[in-house]
């Protein structure tokens, strides 16, 4: 007798199909029946998708030219395996920041600064964030992602005030009294923001009473719609340039890349926090996942990571010491200025370093970006950025951690389709 794929083991279809289901196409997958609908809520919402995530493997979303990508990376020995597709849904869109917290995106359009866009890859629904009337997004706002004690989803955004957005009324209001003391000045642009048990990290640059700039990490918490009241010191001194981006691990860790090397990279390192679950920033300890000295992987080639745009993420448990830790950097490959005859071709770039005994290194091209040159103005020969940043500056940006789904409900539903058993 033939056997319909309704018969076969649970376990066997979790982890040989759906498992390997994009992300985006989850939704015609719990379609389909109510026993996949369930079987998706099991592998891929629930216990075994979390423990998945200890394995070789990321999930996620990418922004690449202004589109949202989902993204799959797999390493196995010396076997990579990364995808990025294109999300159909989104591509009448030009994004040019996609934000990630709980089973959430929240997306910042290029051009149209009339709406921001929430996503719930999962349900397949959306929803258009409007501003308060009378007002306009602005390019240089900032935004961070959270929820408070009861699962309110909520997202801040500052400029020039401080405004809170409820995903459960739909409605922004403006918070008196915030405010951030002189002392500190936040680092903008990329991936510097991170949501994590449902607050936000982001960095920024401490002035002390010596007038010397260290880089911290600062905490807004959702619940009591204030910043937290002591930095979080990074276990390092970065100097001018070099590159110092923030990241997270399955939701429970903080992870900081920082590259060591003003010109060119030096050393690659990567800090893990302890768990986030201390009430304040002095029971935080730092530990170091990786520390590998690139001058012997890159030779001679031009590898510098932007100080402000490059993302990441790890693979990897740095509780486990036996176990292979990866490192994948996303930037442009040759972003300097190009004040040279010769303009050169620039590319998106996922850089994917390991340590190893002898170190890993490999780059995989995801395309070549735009023409981002112009001849110098001024005629003394070479080219020179079109635009000032962050405009004409655009890398590929990951989100901070890999993406786990979520039954959040957003307003704006899709039609309901006839299930069938």
């Amino acid at each position: 007798m033939m056997k319909r794929i309704c018969d076969l083991p649970p376990e066997l279809v979790g982890a040989k199909i759906l498992s390997k289901v994009p992300i985006t196409s989850l939704g015609q997958v719990r379609s389909t029946c109510k026993l996949w609908d369930r079987l998706t809520r099991d592998w891929i919402v629930g216990k075994e998708a979390a423990a998945r995530q200890q394995q070789h493997q990321f999930l996620g979303f990418i922004t690449v030219d202004f589109k949202v990508c989902s993204l799959r990376f797999r390493k196995e020995e010396e076997d990579v395996d990364l995808s990025i597709k294109e999300v159909g849904l989104l591509n009448q869109f030009e994004i040019s920041k996609v934000f990630h917290c709980d089973g959430l995106l929240v997306c910042v359009l290029k051009e149209d600064r009339s709406k921001l866009l929430a996503w719930n890859p999962y349900l397949g629904q959306t929803r258009s964030i409007s501003p308060r009337p009378g007002d306009d997004f602005n390019e240089l706002d900032t935004y961070l992602f959270g929820y408070d004690m009861n699962r309110n989803h909520k997202m801040l955004r500052f400029y020039s005030e401080f405004e809170m957005y409820e995903f459960s009324s739909n409605s922004w209001r403006v918070l008196e009294g915030v405010t951030l003391p002189d002392s500190l000045i936040l680092k903008f642009g990329g991936h510097r923001y991170v949501s994590l048990k449902g607050n936000a990290y982001f960095l920024a640059q401490e002035i002390t009473t010596d007038d010397v700039l260290r880089d911290v990490i600062l905490r807004f918490d959702f619940t009591t719609e204030t910043f937290g009241l002591e930095p979080l010191l990074v276990p390092f001194l970065a100097l001018c340039d070099e590159a110092v981006t923030l990241s997270s691990v399955r939701d429970q860790k903080l992870a900081l890349l920082h590259q060591k090397g003003q010109r060119m990279i030096e050393v690659l390192e990567i800090w893990i926090s302890s768990k986030i679950d201390q009430p304040n920033a002095a029971a935080v300890t730092w530990s170091k996942f990786m520390n590998v000295n690139m001058r012997p992987l890159i030779g001679d080639r031009y590898v510098r990571f932007h100080d402000e745009f490059a993302s990441f993420f790890i693979i990897g448990d740095d509780e486990e010491e036996e176990q292979e830790k990866v490192a994948v950097v996303f930037d442009m490959e040759g972003y300097e200025f190009c004040f040279e005859l010769v303009r050169t071709d620039h590319y998106h770039t996922a850089f994917i370093i390991g340590d190893g005994d002898e170190g890993y290194y490999k780059t995989m091209n995801l395309g070549q970006a735009p023409n981002l040159w112009k001849p110098d103005p001024l005629h003394r020969g070479g080219y020179v950025p079109s635009d000032y940043r962050p405009q004409w500056y655009d890398p590929p940006l990951v989100s901070s951690s890999s993406y786990l789904p979520s039954l959040v409900q957003l307003n704006n539903q899709p039609r309901k389709r006839k299930e069938r058993d």
